[in-house]
């Protein structure tokens, strides 16, 4: 019995001296190997305002890594993020022997890193000897061209492709798309953003052999017809596809008629075709079992018969940006289990009223999006059809008091399941957000360039406790922040942009949750202090307004989070209690500028803590200063643009070592 213990001990000591924090030694290093040409291997990545934010990543578990993921067993990489991890915006060749190491890869994804092509017998070829795990490749937004095509036709065990955005051609008549049709087990695939035009049907009939294709992506490749890709003599033999997309083409009308066959397309996107006039739904019905279908961005302005949609499983519609009038409306009450519409009336006449005779009521619509042109009013009547509602987005209309007043105390208007409500470009009376009330499950409210002759009340914002984010961009808001703003304690986003608000902004102290402010372009003035508690704050932006700024930036060192920062063309001082260098902010951040205006004093010590900078922005501020800051440079060696313009910097400019 003892001498079994001793085996189990030593077998899982063995175990754990291949295994370091977290990762097995070999994978580690391997990632390792991988760092120079994926410069954020070791990064967090995330989109704050729609820019993209990299964080070095805090954990030595490399399977902790948001990159990384790894068997809970057996410890070894699974999945490998790797898009967009390169800081170097240049053509370079990928040795694909580099991910050999990780014998149990599932998911590899190298999107957007400017690779193409691969070194010389070293190619993903190779993956194929030991990775048979590999399901899952995107190769998407890259240089790749036909040459590599042969050697992904080897990595047999691929179900997943992404190819789409490269620079593919199609016109190698020996290795071209017809070579991925060796793939047995693919399941998607996805050639979108190529350009490959019609020259790649002929090439596609061999990929009709991939019997067990689910999902295909042909968007913007300029393709004018189908021909007869769909139509098979032999019999059906995409008979399992259940997503199509041929969005971004110059397809027209008669496309309908080379998809009746598909009789399995649950997912079918026409989008940015040329597709005009009346559609016939004789074809398109013959598609019975569509859930989503998505023709926006044509010239389509109505349906033949106008009540002839019979697509009973359809649930999610889009048809913005075409050329419909109000009737379409009506056209759409034979779907009644629609959980999604996007509309556009380009031709409005008159009243929008969703709520016609023929309507099931209630119906389960749950996301909205409506956008006219001038001169369209539109029915709040209407929303009672839709008592699950979680999503409206309402641009273009006009909603004035004389409209909104017969319906705000209907007690069929219910909202109480909102989530998000957006308003943009639209004419609306001052008590606004009452008449939609009472919204009590609100999270998100956005109002941009609201019009009207009364400025929106403050006040009502204040009554949505559970509002999560609030933007109200270019809305004529005066005045200072009103007290009752500390009650918002949920917001994680805050932005008022473009406004005239004025005062100072201690009222914003209590709202420990924001991760995203912009105050942007106002008349906000005084110092900073109150947010020196906004301690989850990752993107700050207070540019434009009349802030008296420490060149220090000491009000903000205990912000550990931020990454974003920008407060141009306030008043920036010089600190007499400038930090030494032992004294280090808590936050690294990617982005900064303070440009304009006034005296920085001695050039700020809190950039010399700083390793992870991307962008800088120091113009236009005298500082008192006689040597030009090399370290800057030394220390931070993904610097893409640093800008100190009129800075009165002297002295000689040392060239960073990673550089020479």
């Amino acid at each position: 019995m003892e001498s079994k213990w001793l085996a189990m001990v030593l077998v899982v000591l063995s175990l754990g001296a291949g295994l370091c924090d977290g990762c097995l030694e070999e994978e580690r290093f391997a990632l390792f190997q991988l760092k120079p040409f994926f410069h954020f291997i070791d990064y967090k990545q995330y989109r704050i305002n729609g820019r993209s934010v990299n964080e070095k990543e805090s954990s030595s578990n490399c399977c902790e890594w948001e990159r990384v993921e790894c068997n809970p067993i057996s410890g070894r990489v699974t999945h490998l993020f790797l898009n967009y991890s390169r800081y170097e915006e240049i053509d370079w060749y990928l040795n694909a022997s580099l991910f050999l190491p990780f014998e149990e890869l599932h998911n590899l994804s190298l999107s957007g890193n400017y690779v193409a092509g691969c070194v010389t017998n070293q190619g993903f070829e190779r993956l194929s000897s030991k990775l048979d795990k590999l399901e899952i490749l995107d190769l998407s937004e890259n240089h790749f061209n036909d040459s590599i095509l042969a050697s992904l036709s080897e990595i047999s065990s691929l179900k997943s492709l992404n190819l789409a955005d490269n620079i593919f051609t199609g016109s190698n008549p020996t290795n071209g798309i017809e070579m991925l049709s060796k793939l047995n087990n693919l399941e998607t695939l996805d050639l979108s953003g190529n350009r490959l035009g019609n020259k790649i049907l002929s090439q596609l009939d061999e990929i009709k052999n991939l019997k067990n294709l689910k999902e295909l992506y042909l968007g913007r490749n300029e393709i004018k017809s189908l021909g007869s890709l769909f139509h098979e003599k032999e019999g059906m033999k995409l008979n399992k596809l259940e997503v199509l997309s041929l969005r971004g083409n110059f397809l027209n009308n008669s496309i309908f008629s080379s998809l009746v066959e598909l009789s399995n397309l649950k997912s079918l996107d026409l989008s940015g075709n040329e597709l005009e006039g009346a559609i016939n739904t004789k074809n398109l019905n013959a598609l019975s079992n569509l859930e989503e279908l998505m023709l926006s961005g044509n010239e389509v302005n109505g349906f033949i018969p106008s009540q002839g949609l019979r697509l009973m499983n359809l649930k999610h519609l889009d048809l913005s940006g075409n050329g419909f009038n109000n009737s379409i409306m009506s056209s759409l009450a034979t779907l009644p289990n629609l959980r999604t519409l996007r509309i556009g009336i380009s031709k409005c006449n008159g009243l929008i009223d969703m709520k016609g005779k023929n309507h099931p009521s209630p119906h389960p619509l749950i996301v909205l999006h409506a956008d006219a042109d001038a001169d369209c009013s539109f029915s709040l009547l209407s929303l009672g059809l839709f008592p699950t509602l979680k999503t409206l987005y309402l641009e273009g209309f006009n909603m004035n008091e004389t409209t909104m007043a017969s319906h705000s105390h209907n007690k069929k208007l219910n909202l109480r399941s909102l989530e998000e409500l957006e308003l943009e470009s639209s004419s609306l009376p001052s008590n606004f957000i009452q008449v939609f009330g009472p919204l009590i499950s609100l999270k998100k409210l956005t109002a941009h360039s609201i019009d009207g002759n009364n400025t929106p009340s403050m006040h009502g914002v204040c009554e949505l406790t559970n509002l999560q984010e609030l933007d109200m961009y270019g809305c004529n808001l005066k005045g200072s922040l009103p007290m009752c703003f500390s009650n918002l304690t949920s917001l994680k986003m805050l932005s008022l942009s473009y406004n005239q608000f004025s005062g100072n902004i201690s009222v914003l102290n209590s709202l420990k949750l924001l991760e995203s402010l912009d105050l942007s372009s106002n008349q906000f003035f005084g110092n900073i202090s109150a947010l020196e508690s906004l301690t989850s704050l990752r993107w700050l932006d207070i540019s434009n307004n009349k802030f008296h700024i420490p060149s220090s930036l000491r009000p903000l060192f205990n912000l550990s989070k931020l990454k974003y920062l920008n407060a141009d063309n306030n008043t920036i001082y010089g600190d007499d209690h400038e930090m030494s260098h032992s004294s280090a902010p808590r936050f690294q951040l990617s982005s900064i500028s303070l440009s304009c205006c006034g005296s920085g004093g001695p050039f700020p010590q809190f950039l010399y803590h700083q390793s992870e900078l991307q962008d800088v922005d120091l113009s236009n501020i005298y500082f008192k200063v006689d040597r030009f800051p090399y370290w800057l440079l030394e220390n931070n060696t993904m610097l893409g643009t640093l800008d100190l313009i009129n800075c009165s910097l002297s002295g000689p400019f040392q060239v960073p070592s990673h550089l020479v």
